[in-house]
């Protein structure tokens, strides 16, 4: 499994309503119980991140947007990169760093 960081930016306010965030919260709630969202949260810019583990690009794709916000276009912006993670594991890809540098 990859993981993958969604930055999710150009908030529309004025389409926040009570039901969409119970919608998205339920939807939130669901893929942490499946093992596919280990973060998520709002920044203190206004924007906000996800976590997401998933097989490939295109399965977090659609996770993302079958998330209630995207389905009305809270965030206008919906930007998602996959991400290797840095470990004490994986010496904190020291080794890789330099062997791209050659």
């Amino acid at each position: 499994m990859k993981k993958f960081v969604v930055f999710l930016s150009n908030k529309r306010r004025n389409l926040m309503t009570r039901e969409l965030m119970a919608e998205h919260a339920s939807y939130l709630e669901s893929l942490k119980e499946k093992g596919v969202l280990p973060f998520c949260g709002p920044c203190k810019d206004g924007t906000a991140l996800m976590i997401l583990v998933a097989d490939n690009y295109e399965e977090a794709r659609s996770i993302v947007e079958e998330d209630p916000f995207a389905r009305v276009d809270y965030y206008r912006e919906r930007k998602i990169v996959e991400v290797e993670e840095a470990t004490s594991e994986n010496h904190f890809l020291v080794e890789k760093v330099f062997a791209t540098l050659k």
